[in-house]
C-alpha cells in the first residue's frame, strides 16, 4: 500500500467563521482552477494559509516578487477559496481531503462547494456549457433545484473531489459540487464562466464572467503547460469512470 501523506495547514492570516469554501483544483479542462483563480482575482481576496507537506513537489511561485506556496487558501469576506497552481497526484486525494474536511469542521462552515468540469465529447459544438451539481445533504439537492441547477443523478466522479465527497458524505457534512460542460483535454474558461454564474445564484453573489469570456483564448495558451500536467495526473485516477454508466440496481 501506499504511504499516507500528511499535509500541514499553515495559517498566515484569519479563516472567517461560519463562511462558505470554494474548492478549485486543477481537473477536467482546468474548470476548477480557472474559476479558483478568477474568484481570488475578482473579490481580491487576500492569502490567510497554505497548505505543506514533505511529499509536495519541491515548488515555490513567484507573484509580484512574492514567493507563495502553490496551494492556498485565500479569503475576503464570509469566502474562503482553495486554490492549487500544479496539479494534485493520487497519493495526496486521500490526505488533502482529510484535511479539507478537518477544515471545514473547524472553521464551522456553512458548506463546501467544489466547481470542476465533466467531459463533454461534443463541446465544440456547445455554444454554452451545461452545469450539473451533486450534492451530499438532501436540503442542498433542494437549493440546486430552486437556482436552475440540473442534478448529477446517474454517473461516476472520480479523482480528488470524490475523495473529497467521501469525507464529507462520512462525515456528513454539507457539500456541493458544480460540474461544467467541459474539453476533457484543453483549457476551458468557457466551462469555468459557466460554473461560475451558477455559484453566483448559489451564493446571491455578482460575479461578472465577461473578462473570462473575453480572454478566453489568452489563458488557454498561459494555461497549456497546467493542462499538460494535469492530463498526465489525471491518467492515474480513474477519471476513465466518468466516461462510463453505473450499474442500475433497486
Amino acid at each position: 500500500m501506499g504511504e499516507i501523506l500528511e499535509i500541514e495547514i499553515v495559517k498566515i492570516g484569519s479563516l472567517p467563521k461560519n463562511g462558505i469554501v470554494i474548492v478549485g483544483l486543477p481537473d477536467i479542462g482546468l474548470v476548477g482552477a480557472i474559476s479558483s483563480s478568477f474568484l481570488i482575482k475578482t473579490f481580491s481576496m487576500e492569502e490567510v494559509a497554505f497548505l505543506d507537506s514533505p511529499k509536495f513537489p519541491p515548488i515555490l511561485v513567484f507573484h509580484d516578487t512574492k514567493p507563495k506556496a502553490p496551494v492556498r487558501l485565500h479569503a475576503d469576506g464570509d469566502k474562503v477559496v482553495l486554490i492549487s497552481e500544479v496539479p494534485i497526484l493520487p497519493n495526496q486525494f486521500t490526505p488533502l481531503a482529510k484535511k479539507i474536511t478537518s477544515l471545514v469542521e473547524e472553521i464551522e462552515a456553512k458548506n463546501l462547494i467544489m466547481i470542476g468540469g465533466i467531459p463533454a465529447p461534443n463541446r465544440i459544438d456547445i455554444k454554452k456549457p451545461k452545469v450539473y451539481g451533486a450534492a451530499i445533504l438532501e436540503k442542498d439537492k433542494e437549493k440546486l433545484k430552486e437556482v436552475g441547477v440540473e442534478l448529477f443523478k446517474n454517473g461516476f466522479i472520480a479523482g480528488v473531489y470524490a475523495s473529497i465527497l467521501k469525507e464529507c458524505m462520512k462525515k456528513k457534512l454539507p457539500a456541493i459540487i458544480l460540474l461544467a460542460e467541459s474539453y476533457a483535454n484543453y483549457p476551458d474558461p468557457g466551462a469555468a464562466a459557466a460554473a461560475l454564474e451558477a455559484l453566483s445564484k448559489l451564493l446571491g453573489v455578482s460575479i461578472n464572467v465577461d473578462p473570462l469570456l473575453q480572454q478566453e483564448e489568452e489563458i488557454r495558451l498561459k494555461l497549456r503547460e497546467l493542462m499538460q500536467r494535469t492530463v498526465n495526473s489525471l491518467k492515474a485516477s480513474s477519471k476513465e469512470y466518468e466516461y462510463a454508466v453505473p450499474l442500475m440496481y433497486a
